[in-house]
């Protein structure tokens, strides 16, 4: 995730002290915490933790200062400054504007003041137990001898214990890694519940087999199709050395395509990733992506460069897919406990087989699935698995398509894109005016029922518009936000024609509520959008100054091409999951309850109508050293 570094992070962080004092208390952490035992240590929650320190997020380090949520404060506040906006603080704490509306009853209508304190988390009813969490716990241990291949997740399963646990007696573990031979501390305090049997990373069909005459772990790896370190996983026993005829757990191979997780970079692309998890499992993430190639396409060299050279959609899949390949390098990098499954979904844009995929692919340890592609079929996928503790992520579709409690949207639809954009408008206060075709009842019903302070006016039937009818509505000393609400080229150039002329008159912005393919044309000239500082809303962030350095090089390494929009939104979507996947839902958290912001997309979710959104969107803008930039 973006490190919030510099200027920018000391004054979100001293605005936040000065502003919730009496909300908050200080925290310095111990060597050792986790973000979870933190929670617990204050009664709060891991989501409310993240509020108000958003770097959290990736990671915390020994003595570093946390805002805690007081108890008896009900919810965390802020107090309103000067020429802050509900935008502007939305953005600050990462939560969606929805949800501070709905945190404060009454704000949407009557707007913010001056010193006013309002809510940036859910109120919440204070428990009249103590808690007496905070008393130091006194861990027995036992102490081992590390092995060849162990990792700290497999000493983890084998002892009956958690990750965290171990990394609590052996703080220089997560500085210094496990190494063969080196003695650490293992929690005694448990009793063993597990079986003794290896524990495995999927749940996948497992094979017996049993090793012939002159066979070698690298042989049976080929012949399985199955990696070295998943055998050594699999069959414990293995560190021991190969024996004829022993007995051994090989996994069926996954149908039509196999992760490559062998690790490119030496180091993860991201700030590393703590684990705050306290269960003591490997999580499972399953992608469900389109290639919708058969084993014998492969026979057929020219017939598969053809499709690669004219299929659209393909090409997309293979390119989303290579983004996510990066993001999965760096879990491998960071050592993460998270097993891998890539699964040729075969969907096209009328079905999905999921009966097929049911057949092939066990689900039922699956904690989260990112696919399917189309909106249709990640509804019909979310449907047949509602009763299972199972995550969909749509990682693509902007269609609302239906609301699943389970099902996970990435990608902002375009009414929340609107509305968005909207909310920033009414939250600098200015005059709002749109620029409507009268015949676009829809458009008209938007303003009309939603923002009613929005003065419309009306273009002839064929799209013109004169200078005379946009002055009307104009007001001098307000900022002007003149909205064009159509994608008439005509009405376009009129309008930009007609605002240029009363500039020395007005404080005007052309404003846009969603992407317009008119002001994309040559014939808006982008000097008048610098003029006119253009504003327009953005799924991804296009500032000018917007650039990942580190995954650039480490995508033009691995596949020698740049990265381009769908393999960025690959990594994104990826490394998003994979880092909520690592946080604690414990006590009825969901792991998509907070916000975070990768290279390109930001992730601010909301629970709406059943379902959950994300409302993460960019405001950006034409400045006058003609690039873009974002909205403060």
């Amino acid at each position: 995730m973006k490190n919030k570094i510099g200027t920018l992070f000391l004054l979100m962080f001293t605005s936040a002290v000065s502003f919730a004092q009496e909300a908050t208390q200080k925290h310095t952490v111990q060597k050792g915490e986790t973000i979870t035992q933190i929670a617990k240590k204050y009664q709060t929650s891991a989501n409310e933790i993240f509020l108000l320190n958003p770097n959290a997020v990736n990671g915390i380090n020994e003595n570093q200062i946390l805002l805690i949520p007081n108890l008896n404060s009900g919810a965390i506040q802020h107090e309103v400054l000067a020429q802050e906006t509900i935008y502007g603080i939305s953005k600050k704490y990462n939560i969606a504007i929805d949800q501070l509306y709905l945190y404060n009853p009454g704000l949407k209508e009557n707007g913010l003041k001056i010193g006013q304190k309002i809510n940036i988390s859910k109120p919440k009813t204070v428990s009249n137990t103590t808690s007496n969490s905070s008393e130091s716990k006194v861990v027995t241990y036992r102490e081992i001898e590390v092995k060849e291949k162990e990792t700290i997740y497999s000493l983890a399963n084998q002892n009956n214990t958690t990750v965290s646990e171990i990394y609590e007696l052996n703080p220089k573990l997560e500085s210094d890694g496990l190494k063969k031979g080196q003695i650490i501390k293992i929690p005694s305090s448990k009793k063993k519940t597990e079986s003794n049997n290896p524990t495995y990373a999927t749940s996948s069909k497992v094979n017996f087999i049993f090793v012939e005459p002159k066979e070698t772990i690298f042989g049976i790896s080929k012949k399985y199709n199955v990696s070295k370190d998943d055998l050594m996983t699999w069959n414990p026993d293995l560190q021991n050395g190969l024996k004829e005829g022993m007995k051994l757990y090989v996994q069926k191979p996954l149908p039509e395509i196999a992760a490559v997780l062998e690790i490119i970079e030496d180091e993860p692309i991201v700030e590393k990733i703590k684990i705050n998890k306290s269960k003591n499992q490997v999580q499972e993430l399953t992608f469900l992506l389109p290639f919708n190639i058969n084993e014998d396409s492969f026979s057929d060299r020219a017939a598969l460069n053809k499709r690669l050279n004219t299929d659209v959609f393909l090409n997309m899949s293979l390119d989303f897919y290579s983004g996510a390949l990066i993001a999965i390098d760096s879990a491998k990098a960071m050592n993460l406990p998270i097993h891998i499954k890539i699964v040729d979904s075969k969907e096209n844009n009328r079905s999905l087989n999921i009966e097929e995929l049911k057949s092939q692919i066990d689900f039922s340890s699956t904690d989260v699935v990112i696919g399917p592609f189309f909106q249709k079929n990640v509804d019909a996928f979310s449907e047949v698995f509602k009763n299972q503790d199972l995550m969909v992520v749509s990682p693509l579709s902007t269609d609302t398509g239906k609301p699943y409690p389970n099902q996970v949207h990435a990608m902002p639809n375009n009414g929340m894109i609107r509305n968005t954009m909207m909310e920033y408008l009414r939250s600098n206060y200015g005059n709002l005016v749109a620029v409507v075709n009268p015949k676009s009842n829809s458009n008209k019903a938007f303003f009309t029922q939603n923002y009613s302070e929005v003065k419309l006016v009306n273009t002839s039937d064929n799209g013109s518009l004169s200078a005379s009818s946009i002055e009307s509505e104009l007001i001098q000393g307000k900022v002007n936000y003149v909205i064009l609400d159509s994608n008439s080229m005509k009405t376009a150039i009129d309008l930009i024609t007609s605002l240029k002329k009363l500039k020395s008159k007005f404080d005007i912005r052309l404003v846009a509520l969603e992407k317009l393919d008119v002001l994309d044309s040559t014939e808006v000239q982008i000097q008048d959008l610098v003029d006119l500082k253009f504003t327009f809303p953005s799924v991804t962030n296009d500032a000018t100054s917007n650039v990942n350095v580190k995954f650039e090089e480490a995508f033009k390494k691995r596949f020698n091409t740049s990265p381009n929009r769908f393999a960025i939104r690959g990594f994104d979507v990826t490394m998003d999951v994979i880092s909520r996947m690592m946080q604690d839902d414990d006590n009825g958290e969901n792991i998509f309850g907070y916000g975070s912001e990768q290279i390109e997309n930001k992730f601010t979710y909301v629970n709406e109508n059943g379902g959950i959104f994300n409302s993460g969107i960019y405001v950006l803008y034409y400045d006058k050293d003609l690039t873009i930039k974002e909205a403060q």
